[in-house]
């Protein structure tokens, strides 16, 4: 089978989670060296002394500009690879399903699992209870390259919380999806045209008048 993930992929998710982190405690240490220079520029002015707006001013601005630098930062650039790294731990460690099923097509939507922007791959699988095809959906990571999967392909995949990690095409083309298309849509038609058909009316017996025979 052909893996999604290598360890490459674990390690540089765990790579820039660390440089995100390290950005974000030399921003705050850079914060606070600011804020305990002005506090000592401060103290060390006499008392009613015009220059003492300066510290006040920078410390106004700079805890400004902090809060709103850090508040993106480290809610979505930290979020989204904090949630990558869990996505993966889980990819490695949890468990896993096995399925075997035709192949349908790509849907390429604002879709998200997790969190983490995806693609949604359908397989169809016939069933012999109902007597129908039946959609499965698993995700595909949208910063991976889409794997060479035509629809009709007999693949062969294994998922783990519905995230696609590994598949193996088992045939190429080993079902034409255009067929059972067509005669559902048929089967559509004729259902429509049999409910549209319009009742007859029920003819309603006339009460007989006085002085007729029955």
């Amino acid at each position: 089978m052909k893996a999604i993930y290598t360890d490459a992929d674990y390690l540089a998710a765990y790579k820039q989670r660390q440089r995100i982190l390290t950005g974000f405690w030399a921003m705050t240490g850079v914060y606070f060296a600011v804020c305990i220079a002005m506090l000592v520029y401060h103290i060390s002015l006499p008392y009613g002394a015009k220059q003492d707006t300066i510290p006040k001013a920078v410390t106004y601005v700079g805890t400004g500009v902090y809060f709103v630098l850090m508040f993106p930062y480290m809610s979505i650039k930290y979020g989204r690879s904090r949630r990558y790294c869990k996505m993966l731990y889980y990819i490695s460690e949890g468990l896993k399903l096995e399925e075997s099923n035709y192949f349908y097509v790509y849907r390429e939507k604002a879709l998200q699992k997790d969190h983490i922007d995806v693609v949604g791959c359908a397989f169809e699988t016939w069933s012999k209870k109902k007597q129908e095809w039946l959609e499965r959906e698993v995700y595909f990571d949208k910063e991976k390259p889409l794997p060479e999967i035509d629809s009709g392909d007999y693949v062969r995949y294994i998922s783990q919380s519905n995230f696609l990690i590994q598949y193996e095409i088992i045939e190429k083309h080993a079902y034409e999806f255009s067929e059972y298309e067509e005669d559902e849509d048929e089967d559509a038609e004729e259902s429509m045209e049999e409910t549209a058909e319009v009742e007859p009316e029920e003819t309603v017996a006339e009460e007989p008048q006085e002085g007729e025979e029955v």
